[in-house]
């Protein structure tokens, strides 16, 4: 598949399309926004609950770098407790009843699956929101909306320039430093 912008040689694709391209403003607005969501040092919700909701999106995508990426493993300073291999599948498979996510794991799961593949559906179930309520803050849900939407939309625009079916593997450390943008900080 061709990517749909070009791609300055030398540079990998992925990193230019996140990074490099558009208007300096919006393409420095991304990284920001990526990287707070990461480093979240306001959020409640626990880095489980992101990479369940995280994964997922990737997995519609099928970047196989962003599907490589453990953000415990890969995100220096994002969780100090390593997350099971078991959450990352049954995320990806949307298997929200797998007895190893807590409620709030299982509700965050089942949200972005609504939110990806049913979202006329989404605002009726009063059920559905009566148990979120239950185990999430409106600040929470907030959240929720805001990262699942940043990583849905993101996902999007890369599959439609053509990410996904190239992107070099292994990835090295230079390049994940490059994705995070190390040089950033949550606090700027």
């Amino acid at each position: 598949m061709p990517y749909r912008v070009d791609i300055p040689e030398g540079q990998e694709a992925l990193e230019h399309i996140l990074n490099h391209l558009g208007t300096p403003m919006l393409v420095e607005a991304r990284k920001r926004t990526f990287r707070i969501m990461y480093d979240a040092p306001e959020t409640t919700l626990s880095p489980r609950e992101r990479e369940v909701m995280r994964y997922p999106l990737t997995a519609v995508m099928g970047c196989p770098i962003c599907n490589s990426l453990r953000l415990w493993r890969d995100w220096p300073g994002f969780s100090e407790e390593p997350i099971e291999e078991e959450l990352y599948s049954n995320a990806a498979e949307f298997n929200w009843t797998w007895p190893g996510f807590s409620p709030r794991e299982s509700l965050a799961l089942e949200f972005v699956h609504r939110f990806v593949h049913a979202i006329d559906d989404i605002n009726g179930d009063d059920a559905f929101w009566a148990r979120m309520r239950t185990h999430f803050s409106d600040i929470e849900i907030g959240d929720i909306c805001v990262m699942a939407g940043t990583w849905l939309g993101t996902g999007h625009a890369l599959k439609a320039l053509g990410i996904g079916s190239v992107c070099p593997m292994p990835v090295s450390e230079e390049m994940l430093s490059r994705l995070r943008n190390d040089r950033l900080n949550s606090a700027e």
